[in-house]
């Protein structure tokens, strides 16, 4: 189950970055280098930061050149894949991480060669110390050697012939979504240094173009969604609990950049009793719930952004409040696959995998 939640991951982010690089026809190879520190956001991880945190990444570039309306709509972002290095700050503890990600960059403006925006990059890594009841007992935040890892940067960036030099400022988050415990997951701020190197000059098309991929396209939307997925409780190294949901979620498109989207959730999250020690009937761990979110869509991909409220939810050990974050992705036609994470305030409940259908 876990290999193929892996590969589930990674085929998700191969397939919308090749899919949205489409026409797309400049290309490079970039490289970053940042420096920051692991966050103790528990007292029970206060051991755990001993030195500085080291992040390298190496990859290649592929920028929109403006044949498509989205491009123009998101100011030519620019999307890439690549390799990551972290060195983690407690190499007998934490020990390493070697991953693959994909990612895409949105900048706010772009004026005579400079840019500021916003990158998200994710995908999956290889922790080469994780949680060992003996030989590793210490390490209470990562439980299993493949992991998750998704980043949020803040880039300023100076473009010149086929050179773009930037300074980032981000925070990445490192665990594996509760499907091996422990799991409290590693928190990095960094800062550090990008450059880009282009194959040819940086042109873009600043003609107006109306190409949508969704050619049927209508402001009201209709949607249905099944997850499945599981995770552990505590103590660590105990089974895997299954989760099973159905969704429905109506979206209304507002603008291009634009959707709200409401929906219904069904659960049953076989893990609830178990994690609260008591012997009820498995309906007791139905839970129902409101949502509303906000969705960013992006060609053939969609991110989104969301708060829920449970309307039934009889053992209640989490709270009445959830939220989800993550992305959806266009198979085919009216077929749509998602990762999103599901958690309460800054606890992750468990990664949701899911087929979407639209109506």
């Amino acid at each position: 189950m876990k290999t193929v939640k892996i590969f589930f991951l990674a085929f998700n982010i191969l397939y919308c970055s090749m899919s949205a690089f489409g026409q797309n026809t400049i290309k490079g190879v970039t490289a970053e280098m940042n420096y920051g520190f692991l966050i103790a956001h528990r007292n029970v991880m206060s051991h755990l930061p001993y030195d500085h945190i080291y992040n390298f990444r190496l990859g290649g570039v592929f920028h929109t050149n403006g044949s498509h309306q989205w491009h123009h709509d998101f100011n030519f972002p620019e999307f890439n894949l690549g390799i990551n290095y972290l060195e983690l700050g407690n190499k007998e503890i934490l020990g390493e991480s070697f991953g693959f990600e994909g990612g895409v960059y949105f900048p706010f403006f772009r004026k005579k060669g400079w840019s500021l925006g916003t990158q998200l990059n994710a995908g999956v890594a290889f922790v080469t110390k994780h949680y060992d009841i003996i030989s590793n007992p210490k390490n209470n935040a990562i439980g299993s050697r493949i992991n998750y890892l998704i980043t949020l940067n803040l880039r300023a960036e100076k473009q010149f012939g086929r050179n773009a030099i930037g300074l980032n400022i981000q925070a990445s988050h490192l665990s594996n979504g509760a499907f091996k415990m422990p799991n409290l997951g590693l928190n990095l701020p960094m800062i550090g240094l990008h450059y880009t190197r282009y194959f040819d000059d940086i042109q873009f098309k600043n003609d107006s173009v109306i190409d949508r991929f969704d050619k049927d396209w209508k402001p009201w939307r209709f949607y249905s969604q099944l997850i499945v997925s599981s995770k552990q409780i505590y103590p660590a190294g105990g089974k895997n609990y299954l989760v099973l949901a159905m969704n429905h979620h109506l979206h209304y498109k507002f603008r291009n950049k634009f959707i709200l989207e409401g929906g219904f959730d069904l659960i049953y999250n076989q893990s609830i009793s178990r994690d609260l020690g008591i012997v009820v009937k498995e309906s007791k761990n139905i839970q129902m719930g409101v949502y509303a979110a906000y969705v960013l869509p992006v060609h053939k991909f969609e991110f989104i952004v969301g708060v829920g409220a449970y309307v039934y939810n009889p053992l209640n050990p989490l709270g009445y409040l959830y939220k989800r974050f993550g992305g959806r992705f266009r198979i085919w036609n009216q077929l749509w696959g998602n990762i999103t994470i599901k958690s309460h305030w800054f606890k992750a409940d468990y990664f949701e995998y899911g087929l979407i259908y639209r109506w």
